[in-house]
């Protein structure tokens, strides 16, 4: 059971926790979540079951999609409602709509992120969580995010529900801080709901309870995404079938082993390998761009491989 479980996480329990209750469920002893959703959090989780947690890392950085509600006029330490006020200030009830929604086009596009105390980032080895549990804080170096999208959606008295589409390693609580301070108004996050992850969205999502009762029903192989259909987002290479042995052992792929190949590529982009009847093999990663690959002999070797998954 190599495949993806397009999970919904509700309020309450931990990512963790989740990810311990599907291995009970379906009886695996390997599996692993990408992107954490705090416990306050509900929404979109996938967890890799068995050998497809060898592409978490191939995953986890995945754009994501949230409705947020932003909490005007106080602001806390978690930077969400499950902290403790730490500041008050603003008048909400006075911030328009017209100002919202162009504070939302000032936070735009590349940012530089501070992540908050309450985080699983690590200083020394330990998770910044920690030390602030115990009262310390400590200055964190400001992290780059892209904000793609923020569309208004409602406000009612001092909640402003929003939706916003980013890159991952975007803390969602943060921006309602900053923006809260753009507004001149203290701000903390009231609610959050992850609505997508990459191409894992709430329509194909399923519960605790959706997976157990396939299990029952016998149904739950056809319920579960496989690895080639979750990583189709990356482009593609094509091995011609007596080459796939040599995958397999680790072998890079010389040129002359390779049916088709992607029309632009260049070093630092992940592309999936694959033979005739699109079965993934691996994952590669291109050591010259494609205006060089036109000048290697058919010998040499254009892809380095990262991750053998047969």
């Amino acid at each position: 059971m190599n495949k993806v479980a397009n999970l919904y996480k509700p309020q309450g329990p931990s990512s963790f926790k989740m990810v311990q209750s599907v291995k009970n469920i379906l009886g695996v002893k390997k599996a692993g979540h990408i992107g954490t959703l705090d416990p306050m959090a509900e929404g979109i989780l996938p967890i890799c079951i068995g050998k497809s947690t060898r592409i978490i890392q191939f995953l986890s950085s995945l754009p994501k999609v949230y409705t947020a509600e932003m909490v005007l006029g106080t602001s806390t330490d978690s930077q969400d409602a499950t902290g403790k006020v730490t500041a008050t200030g603003g008048n909400p009830e006075n911030i328009s709509e017209d100002q919202i929604r162009s504070t939302f086009k000032d936070f735009l596009g590349k940012q530089n992120q501070i992540p908050p105390m309450f985080s699983a980032k690590k200083k020394q080895g330990i998770p910044l969580y920690k030390l602030a549990r115990n009262g310390i804080t400590i200055e964190r170096k400001p992290v780059p995010i892209l904000i793609y999208s923020l569309e208004f959606l409602k406000k009612e008295e001092n909640r402003v529900t929003f939706k916003v589409q980013c890159s991952a390693g975007t803390y969602i609580r943060t921006l309602c801080y900053d923006m809260g301070q753009k507004l001149g108004c203290e701000a903390h996050m009231g609610h959050l709901v992850r609505n997508q992850v990459g191409n894992f969205d709430q329509k194909t999502s399923l519960t605790l309870e959706e997976l157990e009762a396939a299990v029952s029903e016998g149904s739950i192989s056809s319920k579960l995404i496989p690895v080639e259909e979750a990583l189709n987002f990356l482009p593609e290479i094509r091995i011609k079938e007596n080459f796939v042995s040599s995958i397999a052992n680790g072998i890079a792929p010389s040129k002359s082993s390779l049916e088709t190949i992607p029309n632009r590529f260049k070093p630092g982009m992940n592309l999936r390998v694959s033979h005739i009847d699109s079965h993934l093999l691996a994952i590669a990663e291109p050591v010259v761009d494609q205006d060089a690959y036109a000048r290697l002999s058919p010998g040499e070797v254009a892809f380095k491989l990262k991750r053998v998954l047969i």
